[in-house]
């Protein structure tokens, strides 16, 4: 039987029941039948970032939803702050670049995250907002947003969060953390195909949007705002994608957001203190801060192990990426991911390194 252990880091494998609400036959996505389940899972949303604000679906991966926040609440000239902790946050950095905003980076050391303290030593008066990534799935290190959330919250700034790969594994309280934009993708730990990103703002934020000039259309998330109120779209949707999404958040609603938040740290753990007894360090310099999501380990000629993984046992993993891509793989712990996955897993390892 040629069954594969899927351990990547997204997308990632889909539930059955996930599968099986793909696979039905398409309606129209100005029915009314689509606007009941695009409404209810709004809903879902809603519980899983925590908030009490719309949550817009977009049919666009991560990236589109990061570009949305750019485009629908800062204008050329405005001065941001941009933690940079590997290929994710430095994309961030780009987009607002790209969109003539003052970009200020606070660089991370390989490994480490960036502290509150950094990133308020490098604002200004000016600064407009704060761009800050929950879980850096290229090198497995996650920010405490939390405590962004109280530093930056005395200033005029906005929070911006990308937790596409977090949200839904770990704990991310939108409202009672004081962010103002949290952005995510489908296809991570919400246990859904690739297709569909998911942005809220708060109320600060939506002010801000409101009174913003830059040119938008697609991701004009007013628009959006307006539509979405009676379970539609202002374009287009992937429309299977939003069955199947709806179908995974209430397979996490299901098993409660708490359980899911332990079981991602009790997979997680199973893996780092697995690695350790063969000897593998993690890459991020401490235990405290290191991903539960994207468990990166350093490695001398990783992408052998990956693909030995793959051809002699059937496991799927991710290897590093960008100028890591020789030094480091990851083990994702994110979405379907099973205790016996991860066995199987730490069993193929140990027969490959010993």
């Amino acid at each position: 039987m040629d069954k594969k252990v899927l351990l990547m880091v997204g997308p990632t494998g889909l539930p059955d029941r996930v599968i099986q609400a793909m696979n039905q036959q398409i309606i129209s996505h100005r029915d009314e039948q689509f606007a009941v389940l695009s409404r209810k899972l709004g809903e879902n949303l809603k519980q899983i970032f925590q908030t009490k604000n719309d949550v817009l679906t977009l049919t666009s991966s991560g990236t589109g939803a990061m570009e949305a926040a750019v485009q629908n609440c800062f204008m050329p000239g405005d001065e941001v702050v941009v933690a940079v902790l590997g290929v994710f946050s430095e994309r961030m950095a780009k987009i607002c670049e790209a969109y003539n905003l003052k970009v200020v980076r606070v660089d991370a050391q390989p490994g480490t995250p960036v502290t509150p303290q950094q990133i308020l030593e490098s604002m200004s008066d000016k600064t407009k907002g704060v761009f800050i990534t929950h879980n850096e799935s290229s090198s497995g290190v996650r920010c405490d947003i939390e405590a962004f959330g109280k530093a930056i919250s005395k200033t005029d700034a906005l929070l911006v969060v990308d937790s596409v790969s977090a949200l839904g594994a770990m704990d991310l309280q939108m409202d009672n953390w004081g962010v103002d934009v949290v952005f995510a993708g489908s296809q991570k730990a919400l246990m859904g195909p690739p297709g569909l990103a998911l942005i809220a703002l708060s109320d600060r934020a939506w002010t801000r949007a409101r009174e913003t000039t830059t040119p938008t259309f697609y991701f004009d998330l007013r628009a959006a705002q307006d539509i979405h109120r009676i379970g539609q779209h202002p374009w287009t949707p992937a429309v299977s994608s939003v069955f199947s999404l709806y179908e995974a958040t209430c397979m996490i609603m299901e098993e409660g957001l708490d359980n899911v938040y332990q079981r991602h740290i009790r997979l997680s753990n199973m893996v780092i203190d697995g690695m350790a007894e063969l000897g593998v360090p993690l890459f991020p310099r401490s235990r405290s801060y290191a991903s539960i999501t994207v468990n990166t380990f350093a490695m001398d000629n990783s992408p052998a192990f990956v693909r030995r993984l793959a051809d002699e046992h059937g496991v799927i993993i991710s290897g590093g990426q960008d100028n890591l891509n020789a030094t480091t793989f990851r083990v994702g712990t994110m979405g379907y991911v099973s205790e016996c996955d991860i066995a199987a897993y730490l069993y193929a390892a140990k027969q490959i390194l010993h």
